[in-house]
């Protein structure tokens, strides 16, 4: 099942909000319990300085023992663990908690950890300046502690508030993917028949891009559908007249008793379903050359021989006809592409030239590789095509007016498909001034 974009980025952001608070508040917690360290640290030495200073000054006037008293009498609001030690090692003064052995057993100067009756101590050690007392002071470790924690949670608590923005995260996306609802539900609301661009305001920018590319896809159908409707209308119409002709004469024959009209009838109707499967075969390949067909596969082919065997196939008729047939090709051409299809382009073309040109004409077909292109053209002395209807030959059935012959209209839009298959450019142009046509086709060697 799949996960909604909703659950999915609440999720993630979610889970980004937590990992980043427990981030923050182990580094707060880290942070604030050094400094609590630090300042409880602090207390110590300056707990250290004060008995210093009083033992200092005790000792020169010979009474140590007024040393509580005065003790009392300072700023120290509590009964802290101190010694007072002599520097021959004898226990001087030490507070009213504090045991009759060192607090600890190091007499260096600085802080250090010790355990005293299951108690844990932090323990600051120092001497007077004349080197002659040693002065230890202690805290419980777990006395630290408490206070230490009690001012951590102190510390943390704003970051508790930041909690409750969960419930505004949900809020934000919600807010957020509201043109995501409204985007589906105008889709989901479409009919087959409305294919039209979907609007693109009030979408924000990330959002605008998918509709963009739906857009796209709807243009592409609606121009597919177009495409396949006229398709259809024009290739029903072309079908009906030769296959309603090719019954007529066959019912014709059923019903004549004279063999000559049968045979006649036949040869109609034979003639009639020939031109049927003509246009059917032209018809499938047009499907073949449809942009959102199946994917072609394309191939290295010598265009020369390809060239030289399709003109071998109208020379024989070129010949009937009294036609000049040439073939102009000096070298063999590389190139890839589908061999199948520019055959039948070629055949097209030369059926074309071979129909127009009259008895006695001239017929020149030629290959020419370029810098970057291949050259292919076909010239014919026939009564060319005038200007107004150049653009409109390409498309399918479409014939000229006066157009002897029994052509499906298909070929030069069979021709152009091939040549846009394969990325390259056709012109039409007269050979020479009102008469005659040359048809120049040019392939990329890179397709």
């Amino acid at each position: 099942m799949n996960q909604s974009l909703r659950s999915r980025l609440l999720a993630l952001i979610l889970i980004s909000f937590v990992l980043g608070w427990l981030i923050i508040s182990g580094f707060a917690w880290w942070r604030a319990t050094a400094q609590a360290n630090a300042l409880f640290d602090n207390q110590l030495a300056q707990l250290a300085d004060l008995i210093a200073v009083i033992t200092t000054h005790e000792a020169g006037e010979q009474d140590l023992h007024q040393f509580e008293s005065d003790l009392q009498q300072s700023a120290v609001h509590y009964s802290p663990l101190f010694q007072v030690w002599s520097a021959g090692g004898r226990l001087l003064v030490r507070g009213p908690q504090a045991p009759s052995v060192p607090l600890s057993a190091n007499t260096n100067p600085g802080y250090s950890d010790e355990t005293l009756d299951s108690y844990r101590l932090r323990v600051y050690t120092r001497y007077t300046a004349d080197k002659m007392h040693r002065i230890q002071v202690a805290q419980e470790v777990a006395g630290r502690q408490a206070q230490l924690h009690a001012f951590v949670r102190g510390s943390l608590t704003p970051l508790l508030l930041a909690l409750p923005m969960i419930g505004l995260l949900w809020f934000a996306i919600e807010r957020a993917l509201a043109p995501l609802k409204r985007l589906a539900k105008e889709i989901g609301s479409r009919t087959p028949g409305n294919l039209e661009p979907i609007a693109i305001s009030c979408i924000p920018k990330e959002v605008s891009v998918l509709v963009d590319s739906i857009n796209g896809l709807l243009g592409r159908l609606h121009a597919s559908l177009e495409r396949y409707s006229r398709f259809t209308a024009d290739a029903a119409h072309e079908l009906r007249t030769p296959l309603a002709g090719s019954v007529t004469q066959i019912h014709a024959a059923l019903d004549s008793t004279d063999a000559g009209e049968r045979r006649d009838s036949l040869r109609l109707a034979l003639n009639g379903l020939s031109r049927l499967h003509h246009l059917l075969e032209q018809l499938l390949l047009l499907a073949r050359l449809e942009p959102d067909a199946a994917e072609i596969e394309f191939a290295t082919l010598d265009l020369n021989a390809l060239a030289v065997e399709v003109a071998s196939e109208y020379a024989p008729r070129a010949m009937e006809k009294e036609i000049t047939f040439e073939f102009l090709a000096p070298e063999p051409v590389v190139f890839k592409g589908v061999r199948e299809l520019i055959a039948v382009a070629l055949r097209n073309l030369l059926d074309n030239a071979v129909r127009a040109t009259a008895p006695g004409g001239k017929i020149i077909l030629s290959l020419q590789p370029l810098e970057r292109s291949i050259r292919l053209q076909v010239e014919d002395t026939g009564s060319g095509i005038p200007d107004q209807e150049k653009a409109r030959v390409f498309e399918r059935f479409h014939r000229l007016p006066d157009t002897k012959g029994e052509g499906s209209g298909l070929g030069l839009s069979i021709v152009k498909s091939t040549v846009a298959l394969h990325h390259g450019s056709i012109s039409l142009d007269d050979r020479e001034p009102g008469q005659g046509l040359r048809i120049t086709i040019e392939f990329p060697i890179k397709t």
